[in-house]
């Protein structure tokens, strides 16, 4: 099963970092600055959905193509999904989802009309660990 971050309201990993380099936005993603990173794993331990990796090597020699807009992972710090903010800044869904062939849907939570809320509405969803009292802000369809 793919380990991704649930974007949770109230997201244990931040609370945990010192430097900061995880935080909750104001729009619900929560985002990492892997430039404030210091690689001391607090995040990792304090997820308990395990959806964060350490670089332990480079990244950068497997990346096929980088892109200048966004910032290029380094060895030594913590990465997550981020819904791929660079992508939300310019109008465009996250990768997965574009790929996904309808199987994953992305929208706003809080927007009644949403295509998100009418799932959620019409569907039978769970969220993982919801009683840790993370909030998580994924949702699946079973």
């Amino acid at each position: 099963m793919r380990v991704h971050c649930r974007h949770c309201e109230e997201p244990a990993c931040a609370a945990a970092c010192p430097t900061v380099a995880m935080e909750q936005t104001h729009n619900g993603p929560v985002k990492w600055n892997p430039g404030r990173c210091i690689g001391c794993r607090f995040c990792m331990a304090a997820c308990p959905f395990g959806a964060r990796s350490f670089n332990f090597r480079d990244p950068r020699p497997f990346i096929k193509k980088i892109n200048d807009k966004f910032p290029t992972r380094m060895k030594g710090v913590v990465e997550k999904c981020n819904f791929c903010a660079e992508r939300l800044a310019v109008g465009q869904l996250p990768a997965c989802v574009e790929v996904s062939e309808g199987k994953l849907t992305f929208g706003d939570l809080y927007d009644p009309e949403s295509e998100v809320r009418e799932l959620i509405k019409t569907n039978f969803t769970i969220r993982r660990k919801q009683i840790l009292g993370t909030e998580p802000s994924v949702y699946y369809i079973v």
